[in-house]
């Protein structure tokens, strides 16, 4: 890591790509269904936090 930078969460980073993705006109069921296919290869803590993050990006209706 270069010094002096700061590392910014990387929950801020799932947030900026769900919204990203809602930009160009991919529904939150697309991006679960992304979610799910990831989840063997991220693990399901982070596919849980991940989940959470696309949540409060696009709330329930």
């Amino acid at each position: 890591m270069a010094r002096g930078r700061r590392r910014e969460p990387p929950e801020s980073q799932v947030k900026s790509h769900v919204q990203g993705n809602v930009k160009v006109g991919n529904d939150k069921e697309t991006l679960i269904a992304a979610l799910t296919h990831c989840l063997p290869y991220m693990g399901f803590p982070r596919t849980l936090n991940a989940l959470a993050c696309l949540n409060e990006v696009i709330p329930e209706d």
